[in-house]
């Protein structure tokens, strides 16, 4: 440290001295950090929680409800609480370890889910259409993905592991971001999630009874 050394909130400082010094010190710093492996659960499991009950909430424009569902509204109270975290480092800790271990059986569950719900549905349509219904599928999905992409990179000139972020963001799927960090080895696509998980959770929310309507009334 030198004279010209700035310190911001929620810097982390080591300091080594006596005990006694210590202890006459840090309090007129700050608050003392205790690095453990123990997740902070009543934060975690109060943070969720509210996430939850504020993607209950449901707004209605005209005859259309919006709503952010359960995955965005734990999407905000997960930036909230991170960002409550960046203030004060001593509340909130949640290990790697946990982490991970939570992303891991998230990721596996979404996956075993998604096949049993879907799996047999998909089978008889495929039995039905032919192949050429799962080769529609693939392009549809694969399209806008693209597309997005190359747009993000060359003319928006994002950096592409934020681009991944972005896209799963825009899908709504949380197993996508977990994949795009898992790749990435970083948490780094997180930052392009916030928005387009946001915007297409209440897009999908007003196409769904307009297009429903726009069916019966053709």
């Amino acid at each position: 440290m030198t004279p010209g050394t700035q310190i911001y909130v929620g810097d982390v400082m080591t300091l080594v001295a006596l005990n006694q010094d210590l202890n006459r010190l840090v309090p007129r710093i700050g608050q003392r950090f205790r690095s453990d492996d123990r997740p902070d659960i009543a934060y975690i499991v109060t943070g969720l929680a509210a996430g939850l009950l504020v993607g209950l909430l449901s707004v209605n424009v005209g005859s259309i409800p919006l709503s952010l569902g359960g995955g965005g509204g734990a999407l905000v109270a997960g930036l909230i609480c991170g960002w409550l975290r960046t203030r004060r480092p001593t509340i909130g800790a949640f290990p790697p370890a946990a982490q991970q271990a939570l992303s891991d059986i998230g990721l596996g569950a979404f996956v075993a889910v998604i096949g049993l719900t879907s799996g047999p549905a998909a089978l008889v349509a495929v039995q039905a259409h032919g192949f050429m219904l799962l080769g529609v599928g693939i392009a549809v999905t694969l399209t806008p993905l693209i597309v997005g992409t190359l747009f993000a990179h060359h003319v928006l000139r994002m950096n592409p592991v934020v681009i991944c972020g972005a896209l799963a963001g825009a899908m709504t799927v949380d197993a996508a971001v977990t994949g795009a960090c898992e790749v990435a080895e970083s948490q780094t696509p997180v930052l392009g999630v916030a928005v387009p998980y946001a915007i297409a959770n209440v897009v999908l929310t007003v196409l769904g009874p307009i297009i429903v309507g726009l069916t019966f009334v053709g």
